[in-house]
């Protein structure tokens, strides 16, 4: 016995082709800028050497703690810090040279984001800052992203200083 698929039945078939063809192509083609949603801890945070060989920031230490945030409202916040800088003495009345310290070993600035895809960068816009010349400008972060990871890294030369490379790696913070 034949069977003869009507119409509606024939746009059913298609309408399910079309949509099953669509969701693949989207879960294969996500987004740089909806991956970076969410919560990173950092890895590691290092200068390059012209050999190649990488060697952690001074002030953050060997195992530096931190966090880098993105919202889907193009916010984000990251911080910076050495785990084993000296506690004051007095918490309530830290000295002048512990409050200095406490300010060469952290890191922090708050703003918003705009990920620029084609150029593989982040552009972070402060608007608050520990370091004041920060605020109100764009920070320009070169990315990479494998697998659970974050990968920031360029290659900077500042003003009197000879160039100098860095690469700042994040791992997502999962549930």
């Amino acid at each position: 016995m034949k069977r003869i698929i009507g119409l509606s039945g024939l746009v059913f078939c298609f309408a399910l082709l079309a949509y099953r063809s669509q969701s693949a192509t989207q879960s294969n083609t996500t987004s740089d800028a909806s991956r970076l949603i969410g919560t990173w801890r950092l890895v590691s945070a290092e200068n390059v050497r012209d050999d190649g060989t990488f060697e952690p920031f001074a002030e953050y230490g060997a195992h530096p703690i931190g966090y880098l945030m993105y919202d889907p409202t193009g916010h984000m916040c990251v911080s910076l810090a050495n785990p084993n800088h000296p506690r004051w003495a007095n918490p309530e009345k830290p000295t002048d040279a512990e409050k200095l310290e406490s300010y060469r070993v952290m890191f922090a600035y708050c703003g918003t984001y705009e990920v620029q895809e084609k150029e593989h960068r982040v552009v972070h816009r402060p608007e608050m800052a520990s370091w004041p010349h920060y605020v109100g400008t764009d920070q320009f972060r070169p990315y990479r992203l494998e697998g659970n990871r974050l990968i920031l890294s360029d290659r900077e030369t500042a003003p009197g200083h000879a160039p100098s490379a860095y690469r700042i790696t994040w791992e997502r913070v999962e549930k």
